[in-house]
């Protein structure tokens, strides 16, 4: 469910479920504003650094745009919105793939995290089901996870999303939002040993919360886990919505 393998390598068509993910996701970050906002020649700088994905060079090259303004969450949306429609009309006439943009989507969604507003305080209304994905520091895959938090906004959850993150950063983010899902991903390459640790935190948690693990090292990391009643592999979008 949350593996994409190597995204800015793999040349294969995607499904079209999965494509379906991929253009709601960027739809949605491009309408977050809709001003004139910064100029083509800059965009169009900005996308080449993104489908790289490189992202100290996205974070600086955005950071000079912004230039440590009051209102810099504000101009951040404004030059992200700006370069995910950019992207999409690259997509829509073939000028990039869907490994390319998928890429550049994983980097915007990072730079929407780190320029947010600080000190807003986590929210949630007892009435609405929480769910929250999210990747550890040096986790090299992350567009499994971006599809399925999209998979699961569509079905009405309310969705949070930390990428790049230190487990005790992610295990604060589920102390305070107390969410009902916590979906994490394990590919081949990745540390399973910080992963298991940020399970086995969360299952000591006084809060239920079912963790759901995708991805090519899933099933091998929950092996090694003592038995965890909280803890579900899973392997497709669609089931795992299913199932809960």
């Amino acid at each position: 469910m949350m593996d994409s393998g190597d995204d800015r390598r793999s040349n294969s068509t995607p499904g079209r479920e999965v494509e379906s993910l991929a253009r709601a996701v960027l739809d949605r970050v491009a309408d977050r504003s809709r001003s004139n906002g910064p100029s083509d020649y800059f965009i169009d700088r900005l996308c080449i650094v993104l489908v790289s994905g490189d992202y100290a060079a996205s974070e600086a090259l955005l950071r000079s745009r912004i230039a440590w303004r009051a209102d810099y969450a504000e101009l951040a949306d404004e030059v992200l919105s700006a370069a995910a429609r950019a992207l999409g009309r690259k997509w829509e006439s073939d000028t990039l793939s869907f490994a390319e943009v998928t890429v550049a989507i994983s980097q915007i969604l990072r730079l929407n995290q780190t320029f947010s507003r600080r000190h807003v305080p986590i929210s949630r209304s007892d009435a609405e089901r929480v769910a929250l994905f999210a990747t550890i520091e040096g986790q090299g895959h992350s567009l499994g996870i971006v599809l399925a938090a999209e998979a699961f906004r569509q079905r009405d959850w309310h969705i949070e999303m930390i990428l790049e993150q230190r487990e005790r950063t992610i295990l604060d983010r589920v102390v305070r939002l107390r969410p009902e899902v916590l979906g994490l991903t394990v590919s081949g390459s990745d540390r399973t040993t910080r992963i298991g640790f940020l399970v086995r935190e969360v299952n000591r948690l006084p809060v239920p919360v079912t963790i759901l693990l995708g991805g090519q090292g899933a099933a091998k990391l929950a092996a090694a886990l003592p038995a965890e009643r909280k803890v579900r592999v899973v392997t497709d979008i669609v089931s795992a919505l299913r199932d809960l």
